[in-house]
């Protein structure tokens, strides 16, 4: 089932979007057949984002999420997580690639709207869940991407 979670303030991110909670789609692009492997394999599933262009013409773009009121919980990094796919439109990846060169420039405009803090929550999170997946990739990359939010706090 797909619920409108919420609309963003269109002054303060300069387009149309929503917030839609979608477990089906999450689940299916990122590859899980059933809800118990999130638990089993620790994921925390507010890193578990996707942005898509609308269709909608009330909506320039909407940002996916797993669970709506999960997401919000860490406003922060709810914020940094926003920033980032917002970010994904001028930087984007399709689904199934991998750009590290896109994922940083969308990390450096959360950061640069002021989520830091955010951020580095999101990326460690990520690195967490590459350590329980075993996945070498994802380890390298948000490992890069830690290094250079690194070098911009300093």
């Amino acid at each position: 089932m797909i619920c409108l979670g919420e609309v963003l303030n269109q002054e303060i991110y300069h387009e149309r979007i929503a917030i839609i909670e979608n477990k089906q789609e999450i689940m299916r692009t990122f590859g899980l057949e059933k809800e118990d492997w999130l638990q089993l394999w620790n994921i925390d599933n507010r890193i578990l984002t996707l942005c898509y262009h609308s269709l909608d013409p009330a909506f320039d773009r909407f940002i996916v999420v797993y669970d709506y009121a999960f997401f919000c919980e860490d406003q922060e990094m709810k914020e940094a997580i926003i920033w980032h796919e917002i970010g994904h439109a001028q930087f984007p990846v399709t689904e199934g690639n991998i750009d590290l060169y896109s994922e940083k420039k969308c990390d450096e405009l959360a950061f640069h709207k002021g989520y830091k803090a955010g951020l580095e929550a999101f990326l460690n999170l990520t690195y967490k869940m590459a350590e329980t997946l075993n996945n070498q990739l994802l380890l390298t990359m948000t490992n890069e991407r830690l290094k250079a939010l690194r070098l911009l706090m300093n």
